[in-house]
């Protein structure tokens, strides 16, 4: 699968490098395709290739956010025509309105376009770990388009995740709450946990 992250960062490297690992197609999206982030980035990330968020999007099978949401409208008005097409929002939000998920306000940025939260629950580092972790480390994913989810699901099976879907929209916002926890259990535990589900 062709995926265009929108961002070179953390989480989007991470992210690019599981992907690429797990045999699909990484360009990223950035301002500056040149930059030492963006290079370290595409270094990591066996056959990736970076340019303009407009060019990487405009073939891509699925577009993935992962950037400071300060960063996101500019990089969303960018962006080509995306009714109809798979979006994931891989962010969390530690200002702004507290009330609003990054999921439902990049969904009124790009409106046609089928939003999913997913890949915001663990560390950046995990993204390209999970295959090889002893346990089976869970991704939830939220969205309204329930084909659109499904796209997120396989590639959170791709990374090595077992993909829960929590239903709809909505329910973005208690997901990017979950990362406050995640972030003060690494506190004890370091950053190479997940949450993981239990059955009785």
């Amino acid at each position: 699968m062709r995926i265009a992250i929108i961002g070179a960062g953390n989480v989007g490297g991470g992210l690019g490098a599981g992907f690429a690992q797990a045999g699909h197609e990484v360009v990223f999206g950035v301002r500056d395709p040149n930059s030492e982030k963006t290079r370290a980035a595409t270094a990591s990330v066996g056959g990736a290739r970076a340019t303009n968020p407009a060019e990487a999007a405009l073939d891509a099978e699925v577009v993935i956010f992962a950037l400071r949401w300060d960063a996101v409208p500019q990089n969303a008005a960018a962006l080509p025509d995306m009714d109809g097409r798979v979006v994931i929002d891989a962010m969390n939000r530690f200002s702004g309105d507290p009330a609003r998920s990054t999921a439902q306000d990049l969904a009124e940025l790009l409106p046609g376009a089928k939003v999913v939260k997913a890949f915001n629950t663990t560390g950046f580092e995990n993204m390209s770990t999970a295959i090889g972790r002893h346990d089976k480390a869970v991704m939830f994913i939220a969205g309204d388009h329930p084909e659109a989810n499904a796209v997120a699901a396989s590639l959170a099976s791709d990374l090595g995740f077992q993909p829960e879907d929590v239903g709809g929209l909505a329910n973005a916002k208690p997901l990017e709450e979950m990362v406050k926890v995640w972030l003060a259990l690494t506190e004890r535990h370091g950053r190479s946990i997940a949450f993981a589900l239990s059955e009785g």
